[in-house]
């Protein structure tokens, strides 16, 4: 890479790269992709293929301390290297205590000391596969592992390959409410912290708010003099362990490299996903890992976790609007960093990045496709298109973006630009092609120009009442090693009569039934300017 070395810092709600924002138009590898020399090389080259421009791959803290105090930096320095060679970013994610609310990434070491390193117990007595959050001796013990992963990063990164770090991964209890084990229940038995009282008192949108201003808004005492006996109160509880917990992880790492932390949250709501675990969740905590960082008790994490910069979300249901605006609201900062890699998926993209103003969004599990694959062509091509907006953003911060999403139900949508209105439609003008749902699409304002990028639509334009709006440009542009490149002016067939421009899905074939051999413009990236008579 040619970027400078200095740490990248904010840019508003984005990372930012040389001063400038970093849109991270990234893409998550599998578990264990990350895990030898091979399968790094391996995975991060077909994420370069498939054209992110960030991935992000697990360090699992029994290969990085197989032997306590003994640190194997290898892996690491490799996914350094390997990133930059490939002219990617990097977001490591710490796969410590937690791991999909289960302690499988600890060492060996860890697994087998119960008496030194406790495990989670649920009703009934059972004790899981679940580091205790109640152990000072554990969360020690991650901090000395993270703080050297940290210190190895800054000493190995010397080009700014890594843009942030996770810090464990959807953290939470599964299968109770609360821990029940011998430190946990000490820890109920005892004052509710100060910090946790005030973040319920003061985010009137926690569900337990409510529950604790109707038994008397009580601010001192044990956690079953202070709130009520309900399910909130137990995930309270957890999320004050998990974010002390993680919170002194995070910090221990911040000590040694400043670049922005975060925890990704497995959501608390029915998962679209099948399997015998419902990975995004059901809707009573432990159902979904109880005392993760979802938005009920997001006040707590960002209270009890202040060297954490953000609480992102992995996306596994169907409908994001609302989780992506609640989300962003805590810290003014949206990232996925797990997300699906099909069309509903990239719908989500588009509208995450230009609705949302996220800072990144990553599908996970894309170094399985093969990106000379047919089936591999709708992703590829949303990253190449997301990449274009990113660069836009990039070279112009301020400028006003605007996405849109358009389906079966909502095939229509209009955004204002300077006197025009732009119509959005997913009904072809010709009705000689099915329209495909979802269609997606990020318009970004570019000085008397609006540059509309995205597929499966076509625009028109209308004025005000007194006066009629018509193209007075516009320009097809290919992305081509990181500049936009115009490739065509569009004009006379090709937007039937300077009417409208379209934007099909890659690939389109050729109109039917035509005598002259017609294909609807392949547009995806184009610049428009508008004019009045």
């Amino acid at each position: 890479m040619n970027d400078s070395t200095a740490t990248p810092r904010w840019n508003g709600s984005h990372i930012a790269v040389d001063g400038a924002p970093f849109p991270i138009i990234g893409a998550e590898v599998h578990n264990s992709s990350s895990s030898t020399a091979h399968a790094i090389t391996e995975s991060f080259s077909t994420v370069r293929a498939l054209g992110a421009n960030t991935v992000l791959a697990p360090v699992a803290w029994e290969l990085f301390e197989p032997a306590e105090g003994a640190f194997d930096f290898s892996l690491i320095d490799i996914m350094i290297s390997t990133a930059s060679s490939l002219r990617l970013r990097l977001i490591p994610l710490w796969f410590g205590t937690w791991k999909n609310a289960v302690s499988t990434y600890v060492p060996r070491w860890v697994k087998t000391d119960l008496d030194r390193f406790p495990r989670a117990v649920l009703s009934g007595g059972r004790r899981i596969e679940h580091l205790t959050a109640f152990c000072p001796e554990s969360r020690d013990a991650d901090a000395r592992a993270f703080a050297a992963l940290m210190r190895r990063i800054r000493e190995a990164d010397t080009d700014g390959t890594v843009l942030a770090v996770q810090v464990e991964n959807e953290i939470g209890l599964l299968g109770d409410t609360r821990d029940r084990g011998e430190l946990a229940e000490a820890a109920f038995a005892s004052a509710v912290p100060a910090e946790v009282v005030d973040a319920v008192a003061s985010d009137r949108s926690m569900p337990l708010h409510a529950e604790w201003a109707a038994h008397g808004s009580c601010r001192e005492g044990t956690w079953s003099e202070v709130f009520p006996d309900s399910d909130r109160r137990d995930e309270a509880f957890m999320a004050a362990a998990f974010a002390a917990y993680v919170g002194h992880v995070a910090a221990a790492g911040a000590a040694e490299h400043d670049v922005p932390l975060f925890v990704n949250a497995w959501l608390d709501a029915d998962s679209v996903l099948d399997g015998p675990v419902a990975v995004a969740g059901g809707k009573r905590p432990g159902d979904y890992p109880s005392g993760g960082p979802v938005v009920p008790v997001a006040a707590i994490w960002e209270s009890l976790a202040p060297a954490l910069h953000f609480l992102a979300v992995d996306m596994y249901v169907d409908e994001g609007e609302e989780v992506f605006e609640a989300y962003r609201s805590r810290r003014g900062r949206l990232f996925i960093p797990e997300l699906r890699a099909d069309a509903v998926g990239i719908g989500q993209m588009f509208s995450a990045l230009g609705t949302h103003r996220a800072l990144g969004v990553s599908p996970f599990g894309v170094d399985s496709l093969d990106p000379s694959d047919g089936g591999s062509a709708q992703l590829m091509d949303a990253y190449y298109l997301l990449r274009a907006a990113a660069l836009l953003i990039r070279k112009n911060p301020e400028a006003a973006v605007r996405a849109f999403v358009l389906s079966e139900a909502q095939s229509e949508a209009q955004l204002r630009f300077g006197d025009a209105t732009v119509h959005i439609h997913s009904k072809d003008e010709w009705g000689m092609v099915t329209p495909v749902y979802p269609a997606y699409g990020i318009a970004i304002e570019d000085g008397d120009g609006l540059y509309i990028i995205g597929r499966g639509f076509w625009i028109t334009l209308t004025g005000s009442d007194d006066k009629q709006v018509s193209f007075a440009s516009a320009t097809h542009y290919h992305l081509e090693e990181g500049v936009l490149r115009p490739v065509r002016h569009l004009n006379g067939d090709e937007t039937a009569g300077g009417t409208l421009i379209p934007f099909p899905f890659a690939g389109s074939p050729l109109v039917p039934g035509r005598v002259i051999p017609t294909r609807i413009p392949d547009a995806g990236i184009a610049r428009i300017s508008v004019y009045s008579y």
